[in-house]
């Protein structure tokens, strides 16, 4: 694997990282592939990295995904002309605990240098120490420079002292304190979707602050790290002339694309259709994939959208197998209140209704045991809570999951028919493949005369 690549980090939690992040792939891609990828979920940091140009953002979650997670990453770097990897956690901390989960040992394993981004808002030398701290706890990582962030002038002087002072720690970029401070106010409007055009200029304006030339030289230090043995993303006879229907476009984001990943590298042929535009399923699709975080601004173009509605409605009801997750699963009920008040119509394919209340910052882990019931699913796994929601299902007689509780007492989530999973959590097929395999496997089996 040899894709130029640059792992980012910051030092601390907060705004710095997401705006170095955002202007260095707003630089980066202008003109070439840039594919980002977070290391863990931060969902103001992803949805800043989706609203840029180009290649959709994946996540790597060492809490999931486990052994497969440089799998998916020699994945995700094929045609690229650069992988800009982005921790969510700070260089030195793990993500939930996960052993070589920090971006220091990411960075070394995949022979990457690693770009600090530098929080100096109202901080001169001490922020520069803190740096080069992390320079001397690196280990085997490579740190190419640092990315500064809100300095100003009266302290630039201490800090470039200290960053040049001994074995100098280059600048990569000096983004001006104007820009954080603006960018701030905008960040945690990002916890809702829809909400990063006007961040995403931010970062525009912040990567005429890079050093470009500097970036690209870093970039292509990379190492050679051979290819590792595909275990997880290969051919299954069983999905060979099948076709899987996609849900895109809002009012879906487009989260947990390892799911889809992992379904066209099993052979699948992937046929997406747009939720506001499309009037109908694709042709000959013998399952059905509804998964992402949902995007107010789309619903009501989706609750108009009255054709597809009645398709997505009907599939369900013939058996079509469906796998429905997060905000995929809330547009098969017949109602979804947003959080301004509105009441908008959905597909109805789901005899319920719900209100959306809030967006999690990064989503909650939840560990889960599959119903007896559930068509797909079997034993436990960890899932994501995309959302906090009020969810009323009007008929459920099957559920499709038992979420495990204080005490071990379960509580019922989502709902299972005899071919479709609905649930309002977001499961991760590489994390998941008993769930991918029974998917599969029901679509082998579909008959849609039957």
């Amino acid at each position: 694997m040899s894709v130029p690549r640059l792992v980012l980090c910051g030092l601390e939690p907060g705004s710095a990282l997401a705006l170095a992040a955002g202007a260095v792939s707003a630089l980066s891609g202008r003109g070439r592939a840039v594919r980002a990828v977070t290391v863990g979920v931060d969902l103001p940091l992803w949805r800043l990295l989706l609203a840029a140009p180009g290649p959709a953002p994946r996540v790597l979650d060492p809490a999931l995904h486990g052994e497969s997670m440089l799998e998916l990453f020699d994945t995700w770097c094929a045609g690229m002309d650069l992988v800009l990897v982005v921790a969510a956690e700070p260089a030195l901390d793990r993500w939930q605990g996960v052993r070589g989960s920090r971006a220091v040992d990411l960075a070394a394993g995949l022979d990457a240098p690693l770009v600090l981004a530098l929080d100096a808002r109202g901080r001169g030398a001490t922020a520069a120490a803190a740096a080069r701290g992390v320079r001397d706890l690196a280990g085997r990582a490579e740190v190419a420079g640092v990315v500064v962030v809100g300095a100003d002038q009266s302290r630039a002087a201490e800090l470039r002292a200290v960053l040049g002072a001994g074995v100098p720690l280059p600048v990569l970029g000096w983004v001006p304190a104007c820009a954080a401070a603006a960018f701030d106010g905008l960040y945690d409007g990002l916890l809702r979707p829809g909400a990063a055009a006007a961040a995403r200029r931010l970062c525009e304006e912040a990567s005429s602050s890079l050093d470009a030339a500097e970036l690209d030289a870093a970039a292509a230090r990379r190492g050679y790290v051979p290819a590792r043995p595909r275990r997880l993303l290969t051919p299954d006879r069983e999905a060979a002339g099948l076709t899987v229907a996609v849900a895109e476009g809002a009012p879906l984001e487009p989260f947990a694309l390892e799911n889809v990943d992992l379904l066209e590298a099993a052979g699948l042929r992937v046929a997406s259709f747009e939720l506001a535009r499309d009037e109908a399923l694709p042709a000959g699709a013998s399952g059905l994939l509804l998964c992402g975080g949902v995007d107010e601004a789309g619903l009501a173009a989706f609750a108009a959208n009255e054709a597809l509605k009645a398709a997505l409605s009907a599939a369900v009801a013939r058996g079509l197998p469906t796998l429905a997750m997060g905000g995929g699963c809330l547009l098969l009920l017949d109602a979804l209140a947003d959080t301004g008040g509105a009441v908008h119509q959905l597909a109805g394919a789901l005899a319920g209704e719900a209100e959306l209340l809030d967006w999690y910052g990064r989503p909650r882990y939840v560990p889960v045991r599959a119903a007896p019931e559930n068509p797909f699913d079997r034993g436990d796994s960890v899932v994501y809570d995309l959302f906090d929601e009020d969810y009323l299902l009007l008929e459920r007689d099957s559920v499709a999951y038992e979420v495990s509780g204080a005490g071990g007492q379960g509580e019922a989530e989502g709902l299972a028919l005899p071919a479709c999973l609905a649930t309002t959590l977001v499961a991760s097929l590489p994390g998941s493949p008993a769930l991918a395999a029974g998917f599969v496997a029901a679509m082998k089996a579909w008959e849609p005369g039957a």
